[in-house]
């Protein structure tokens, strides 16, 4: 066995660790010529979405030593070998086994400024959004403390199909409205659905001393509280269809032409209840009329149907406890995607491309190094 088939671990391991001392002074020193001194542009376009990854370069040392075990073990392979058997001894030259570790080296930490995915300026990008502004226009009249749905007042049971109504949006922008004879806005148009829902569940008909049931003026609160950007509008409107409606008719002409639309909800039963002077204590009596009589409340069904079509909208009656909103949940999801609008987005240019590519490159070169007659 001669000495040229082994390799030489000593000065292998020298060159290696030169030249790694070497290259990582070199990358530190241009890059905080780049960083810190002459290029501040520079600075401000590069960056790394993900640097935590940097923390897996110290696999570079681990690596060292173990290329440096592999090649000692080759070496005692080798000398056990008698010296007819070179299948080994062909690849015992210096050149090759320190570019063998350069390659392999370089996958490692190429791989790693992949992952830390690498940013270099910004690119611009269209989009196509689809999404809408909802305004949820809900009756706070005292006819709404009804119980005439398992024991249950309309208002609570509107509030319970409100909240599992707005779990199941996502993006579109809601605000409330709150009506009896006058309407207010409660919410104004937002995305924080937690939001929404805390209004909704501290609801109850004293917020509005005005009663009655009105519309047009619910309508036209609603339609202020739109912004002018063109995207879907719509109104859902929940009401028990009780028909005290005044204000101005024309504002059913205003949502059609601007092509708003309109979602009408009936909670009640048309047997009806009466309405509870205390809301929270039912057994405090109900309202009178002028002649001494209880109040009977009933849900209008041919009301809710009338608002829809002055509005060409969508009426929906429910006298369940938990009502099923998919319908109109549908109507929304398709009111999305007719009307939508293409934006340009300005975002972050990714490169990890060139990274990767360099660290395939490397790998190929590895894997094919064995076959190269490279000779020192």
């Amino acid at each position: 066995m001669t000495k040229d088939s082994l390799y030489n671990i000593k000065k292998i391991s020298k060159l290696l660790l030169i030249m790694e001392i070497l290259f990582w002074g070199l990358y530190f020193a241009v890059y905080y010529y780049l960083t810190s001194i002459q290029e501040q542009e520079f600075s401000s376009k590069f960056q790394f979405a993900k640097p935590q990854y940097f923390g897996f370069i110290a696999l570079v040392i681990p690596l060292f030593f173990l290329y440096i075990y592999s090649l000692s073990r080759k070496n005692r392979l080798n000398s056990l070998l008698s010296p007819s058997s070179n299948g080994i001894k062909k690849q015992a030259t210096f050149l090759n086994s320190v570019i063998q570790f350069f390659l392999i080296r370089s996958v490692l930490v190429f791989t790693i400024l992949a992952l830390a995915q690498p940013i270099y300026g910004k690119k611009k990008v269209n989009g196509i959004q689809r999404s809408m502004e909802l305004v949820i226009c809900l009756d706070i009249s005292n006819s709404m403390n009804t119980c005439d749905i398992d024991q249950t007042s309309r208002l609570e049971i509107a509030k319970r199909g409100l909240n599992a109504f707005i779990s199941k949006l996502s993006g579109e922008k809601i605000g409330l409205c709150l009506f009896a004879g006058d309407a207010l806005v409660q919410l104004p148009l937002t995305t924080d659905y937690n939001a929404a829902k805390l209004f909704i569940d501290d609801l109850s008909t004293n917020y509005l001393s005005k009663q009655g049931t009105n519309i047009p003026g619910a309508l036209e609160t609603s339609m202020e509280m739109f912004t002018k950007d063109e995207i879907a509008q719509a109104i859902f409107i929940i009401t028990d269809g009780e028909n005290h409606e005044g204000g101005d008719q024309d504002i059913y002409n205003e949502i059609k032409d601007k092509k708003i639309q309109v979602c009408v909800l009936g909670i009640g039963t048309e047997r009806g209840g009466e309405i509870p002077i205390e809301a929270s204590f039912p057994e405090s009596g109900s309202m009178l009329n002028k002649n001494g009589s209880a109040i009977i409340s009933q849900m209008n069904p041919k009301f809710i149907q009338d608002i829809a079509a002055k509005t060409d909208g969508l009426a929906l009656v429910t006298d369940a406890a938990y009502p099923d909103l998919q319908d109109i949940l549908t109507q929304i999801n398709q009111m999305k995607r007719t009307k939508s609008r293409t934006l340009t987005f300005e975002i972050k240019d990714s490169v990890y491309e060139v990274p990767l590519y360099f660290a395939l490159t490397c790998l190929l070169l590895w894997y094919f190094l064995p076959s190269l007659k490279i000779k020192w």
